[in-house]
């Protein structure tokens, strides 16, 4: 028989999940050896940490931060291992790019959350839109405050989405089904589906005057890094809303809210941020025209499972020695 796989995994998934692997590894003729990963401030001894050959956590990395950070000096630590899945889309962490210099292969959860994430984007364009912040405002104070006819139809506007991954391509698809007039900008300019228009990152400049809603998901890379800031917020129409949904460097945090301060633009959703959780002292938690979201937009019970469903899938592709779905490179 072949050598075994050694799984390192939080105890929720192989309790779910694990005679599944089991099932699938002795079909390669392969056992299966399973190491739990430990509870924060636990130990794992390094003789079980130098059998891992496999990696997987379909949790949250922000949900226990101690956790994560051990989760993650385990892997640092296991030479043996070959293979990570990660619960994620985005791979801009330190330790990632350690272990793909080790050689490990890296594969990642995109797609998984686009659904909610892309729900929780048009649920901040809707509520800009029909005015939910200051219904929400009437009724702490008490008054009954119509807002009538003030409010524009979303039917004709623009959005610009930056960066057309599986959650840009769900937003796009859900801003058609509300009249909205969508414009992609992406690293290749190719026509894409339920796009109205597609540029390069190039020519974002050249876009941003007509968007009236500027849609962040791209993922954090070197070009990426600081992509809107203070010229870019200043080309966009006083009515225009900022919704960031990737990583918190690709906006300038600070350039965003002297342009919400100033009201050179109308408001913003952010979901993610320079420095999480958000300082206190940020300006961000009293502006009226912001919504705030703690990292949280792609919450949703079915994450998980559809994480796993990756992670099993590229399981078999693994066993069977074929190429792995979502591999970075």
């Amino acid at each position: 028989m072949a050598e075994p796989v050694t799984l390192f995994a939080n105890r929720e998934f192989l309790q779910q999940y694990g005679e599944r692997v089991r099932t699938a590894c002795a079909a390669h003729g392969r056992e299966l050896d399973t190491v739990v990963a430990p509870e924060a401030g636990q130990r794992l001894e390094d003789s079980r940490v130098g059998q891992i050959t496999v990696a997987t956590f379909n949790g949250y990395w922000e949900a226990d931060a101690q956790f994560t950070r051990q989760f993650f000096g385990i892997l640092l630590r296991a030479p043996q291992l070959q293979w990570l899945h990660v619960p994620n889309a985005g791979v801009d962490h330190p330790v990632f790019s350690m272990l793909l210099e080790r050689g490990v292969v890296l594969t990642t959860s995109a797609g998984a959350n686009a659904v909610p994430v892309a729900q929780s984007v048009m649920a901040a364009v809707l509520g800009f839109a029909r005015g939910l912040p200051q219904w929400f405002d009437a009724k702490r104070r008490k008054r009954w405050q119509p807002l009538g006819e003030q409010r524009r139809d979303l039917a004709g506007q623009t959005m610009v989405i930056v960066g057309l991954g599986a959650i840009g391509q769900e937003v796009a698809r859900l801003a058609k089904a509300c009249g909205l007039r969508v414009v992609a900008v992406r690293t290749q300019c190719k026509p894409a589906p339920n796009a109205d228009e597609v540029v390069s990152l190039e020519e974002l400049d050249a876009v941003l005057p007509k968007a009236d809603w500027l849609v962040l998901t791209c993922p954090l890379t070197e070009r990426t890094r600081g992509l809107v800031g203070r010229a870019r917020l200043d080309r966009l129409p006083r009515h225009a809303h900022v919704i960031n949904v990737s990583r918190g460097a690709v906006l300038d945090e600070n350039a965003l809210v002297n342009a919400l301060q100033q009201g050179t633009i109308a408001g913003a959703y952010l979901d993610v941020f320079a420095e999480e959780p958000l300082p206190v002292e940020s300006p961000l938690w009293d502006l009226e025209n912001v919504i705030l979201s703690p990292h949280d937009a792609a919450g949703a019970l079915g994450n998980r499972q559809r994480v796993s469903a990756l992670f099993l899938e590229n399981l078999e592709r693994w066993l069977r020695g074929e190429e792995l779905k979502n591999r970075v490179r």
